[in-house]
C-alpha cells in the first residue's frame, strides 16, 4: 500500500510547520517540498503536537483514502483520529462510485480535553453565507476566524488578502470582538490539476471542492481553537437542504469533526441562500452601520459581474433592498446591467444553479411592490430560466461548434486530396 508518512510538526511562537514524505506513485500528487505550514497571529504556546498535526491528516486524509494509501502519524488527538471513520463513510455516501479505502496509522493517539471557556468561534470571510451565520450566533460573542491559504513555500504579499484582513478587522472592530488571521499554503502544496486528471471524470468534482476545501478550513482553525478552548467552530453553510449539489463542505462531513473537547458545527444548511439574504437586509434596515458583502473573492471588491455577485444582487433587489449599499455599486440601468449578464451566461446555469436563481425571482414576485426597481421586476419575474438556458445552447452550438466541424472535415479532406496527388 502506497505511503504517506508525516516526519515533522514544528510548533514555533506563532507557526506551524510539517515535513512529509510520499512515495513515489504519489509524488507527483504534491508540490516540490512536501512542506505545510500555517501562519498565526497569536502564539501557539501549549498546543501539543498531536494537536498540531491534525490539519496535516485533514488534508491529505481524502487523497489517500481515493488512491487506497496510507497516512502514518506519530501522534495524534484521539477525539479527531475516533472522527475520521464516519466522515469516511459520509464521503463514500456522496461519491458512490468512488472507492474510499486506504487507512490512517497512529502510534500514540492522546486524549487531549479542556473545560471550554469560549462557546463559539466562526469561519467568517465576510460573505453572505458568514454574515447570515454571525448574525444566527452573534449572542454567542464569536472568536472570528479568517484565512487564506494560497501562499507558496512562504507567507506573500496579496491584495486580495490585504482587502480581506482589512473588511474582517474593521467588522470584528464594530462588533467588539477578536479576529484569528491564518496564513496557509493548504490551497497549493497538492496538485489540485494532477488529482482532477485523474479524478474529475470519476467524482463529477473537482479535488478542492468536492473533497478538501471544507477539511482544509476547518482543520487550520483547530490549533487555535485548541488554545483559546473553543467549545463549537462554526462554518456557514454554502447549499441549503434541498439543493442538489456534492461538496466537501456539507453537513454530513463537517458535523462530524471533533478535536480534543472541541466539535463543529455546519450553519445554516435549513434555510436557502435568498432567505439568508432577507436575515441579512432585515438586520441591517435599521441599522446605520455600513455593510459590505465580501462575496467576489477573486477580487479586491465585489466585481458586479461574475455570477455569484450578479445572483447576490438579484437576492438583495428582490428584498427590496439598494444593492449599492451592500457593497454592490453598479452604474447605468440595473435592469440592463442583468439582462445583459443572463443574455451571455445563462447557457453556463446548471438545473441547481437555475433553482437559485429561481428563489431570488419567486421572492421578487412576492415582494414586487416594495421594488425599486420596476423596469427589472417587469420582465424579471417572467424569465424562464430553463428554456432560455436551451435557447442559448442551441443558439451557441450553432455558433461555435458548427462552424468547428466544418473547418475540421474540411482540413481532412484536404488531407485526403493531399495523399492522393
Amino acid at each position: 500500500m502506497k505511503a504517506i508518512i508525516l516526519d515533522d510538526v514544528a510548533v514555533n511562537g506563532k507557526r506551524i510547520d510539517i515535513s512529509f514524505r510520499v512515495d513515489k506513485k504519489l509524488q507527483r500528487y504534491f508540490q516540490q517540498g512536501n512542506h505545510l505550514f500555517f501562519q498565526y497571529n497569536d502564539d501557539l504556546k501549549d498546543v501539543p503536537v498531536s494537536v498540531a498535526a491534525i490539519p496535516f491528516v485533514a488534508n491529505t486524509a481524502p487523497l489517500a483514502w481515493i488512491t487506497n494509501s496510507s497516512i502514518y502519524v506519530s501522534e495524534l488527538d484521539k477525539s479527531f483520529y475516533d472522527c475520521l471513520a464516519n466522515i469516511k463513510k459520509a464521503y463514500q455516501r456522496m461519491y458512490p462510485d468512488v472507492i474510499f479505502s486506504g487507512e490512517i496509522h497512529v502510534d500514540h493517539l492522546i486524549e487531549n480535553s479542556y473545560t471550554p471557556e469560549h462557546e463559539a468561534a466562526q469561519l467568517f470571510s465576510g460573505g453572505l453565507d458568514a454574515l447570515a451565520t454571525f448574525i444566527r450566533i452573534k449572542e454567542k460573542k464569536p472568536l472570528l476566524i479568517t484565512e487564506y491559504g494560497w501562499h507558496q513555500h512562504s507567507v506573500q504579499r496579496s491584495k486580495v488578502w490585504d482587502a480581506d484582513k482589512k473588511h474582517v478587522t474593521r467588522f470584528a472592530c464594530d462588533h467588539n470582538l477578536d479576529n484569528i488571521l491564518i496564513h496557509s499554503n493548504y490551497g497549493t502544496f497538492i496538485s489540485a490539476q494532477e488529482i482532477d486528471r485523474h479524478f474529475l471524470k470519476k467524482l463529477g468534482d473537482s479535488w478542492w471542492h468536492g473533497l478538501h476545501h471544507s477539511l482544509a478550513i476547518i482543520s487550520a482553525a483547530i490549533p487555535i481553537a485548541y488554545k483559546e478552548k473553543i467549545n463549537c467552530i462554526y462554518i456557514a453553510s454554502s447549499y441549503f437542504r434541498g439543493y442538489r449539489a456534492k461538496c466537501a463542505s456539507d453537513p454530513t462531513i463537517d458535523n462530524e469533526i471533533k478535536f480534543a473537547s472541541g466539535h463543529v458545527f455546519h450553519d445554516g444548511y435549513e434555510i436557502n441562500r435568498q432567505e439568508k439574504v432577507k436575515l441579512v437586509v432585515d438586520y441591517y434596515a435599521n441599522k446605520e452601520t455600513d455593510v459590505n458583502l465580501r462575496v467576489c473573492f477573486l477580487n479586491e471588491k465585489n466585481c458586479c459581474h461574475c455570477e455569484k455577485c450578479v445572483r447576490t444582487i438579484v437576492g438583495i433587489v428582490a428584498e427590496g433592498s439598494d444593492p449599492s449599499d451592500f457593497g454592490f455599486p453598479i452604474t447605468g440601468s440595473l435592469s440592463q446591467h442583468i439582462s445583459d449578464f443572463l443574455k451571455d451566461n445563462v447557457k453556463y446555469f446548471t438545473p441547481a444553479r437555475i433553482m437559485q436563481w429561481n428563489l431570488s425571482k419567486d421572492r421578487m414576485k412576492e415582494n414586487q411592490e416594495k421594488i425599486m426597481d420596476q423596469e427589472l421586476v417587469a420582465w424579471f419575474v417572467m424569465y424562464d430560466f430553463a428554456a432560455k438556458r436551451k435557447k442559448a445552447l442551441l443558439k451557441y452550438r450553432l455558433t461555435k461548434f458548427v462552424p468547428i466541424i466544418i473547418r475540421r472535415v474540411r482540413t481532412r479532406l484536404n488531407r485526403i486530396r493531399m495523399q492522393n496527388l
